[in-house]
């Protein structure tokens, strides 16, 4: 299904009646290699780019302050919600991306009934390694609904070809008067002009830069930024019935995006 949702070349359905050509010679990276990669080698590193957490360095101290982050997150995302939603108390959610389960597991706390998803193996294997009541772990998308589905940090380091055709099928998991949270990466400073993956680079008329030489010549098992156009994501959201939305700025080390605070229409 993953294959499916991760299309290498053709066409975007931004909604039901209208297509984007995609240019195949911009999507020239096996990201889903990256990141079993880096599954297998640095999974909770991967994560969070911490010295701690990686493998040489991680202990039980070490992976429990990891996972405590998950639900600084999490306890963070929810009091954001109820200063404009008080009724927001989701029974279910989707952690798209999942990696090691660091914010499915917070999930599945404070829902109890909480599911990940990852396209790497080598983390859902880490993720299990562990089991925590009401948490759920797979490579493919349950043919369900949710009250509340996440993706942060995880779609930034998608080709954005892929990444909204992958937007779409999450919302369609997304439940009446469901919440979303969801984080892309926007554009970079001047001087990340020449990191592989840029799309939008931040300096007057914003011209859009390609390096792909650079891309296809990293190694695997590399993690990559790419930027995503916010009047497409938009576009999405708004044909899948998420009209009401507000952003916070993010910032990776000059990397700009935002984080998407949502809710979908009641049916």
């Amino acid at each position: 299904m993953f294959k499916n949702l991760f299309p290498r070349r053709g066409v975007v359905d931004v909604d039901s009646e209208t297509r984007a050509e995609v240019d195949p010679e911009t999507c020239q990276r096996d990201t889903d290699a990256d990141w079993e990669e880096i599954g297998r080698a640095n999974p909770y590193f991967g994560v969070l780019a911490d010295p701690r957490f990686k493998t040489e360095n991680l202990n039980e101290k070490a992976r429990a302050e990891f996972f405590r982050t998950g639900e600084d997150d999490v306890r963070g995302l929810m009091e954001r919600f109820r200063l404009r939603h008080s009724d927001f108390a989701p029974a279910s959610a989707l952690d798209f991306g999942c990696g090691v389960g660091r914010v499915t597991r917070a999930l599945a706390a404070v829902t109890g009934d909480a599911f990940g998803v990852d396209i790497a193996e080598s983390m859902l294997a880490e993720a299990r390694r562990t089991p925590v009541v009401g948490a759920e772990f797979g490579r493919e998308m349950p043919d369900r609904l949710f009250d509340w589905v996440l993706s942060v940090i995880v779609f930034q380091h998608i080709p954005p070809e892929r990444g909204y055709s992958l937007l779409r099928e999450l919302m369609k998991r997304l439940a009446p008067g469901g919440f979303v949270t969801l984080q892309f990466a926007l554009y970079r400073d001047p001087a990340l002009a020449a990191a592989p993956g840029g799309r939008v680079l931040m300096s007057e008329g914003l011209p859009v830069i390609a390096n792909d030489a650079a891309l296809k010549a990293l190694p695997k098992g590399e993690m990559v930024m790419f930027d995503y156009d916010l009047t497409v994501i938009a576009a999405i959201l708004f044909s899948e019935g998420v009209v009401d939305f507000e952003l916070g700025h993010t910032d990776h080390g000059g990397f700009h995006g935002a984080t998407i605070y949502g809710r979908k229409a009641a049916a």
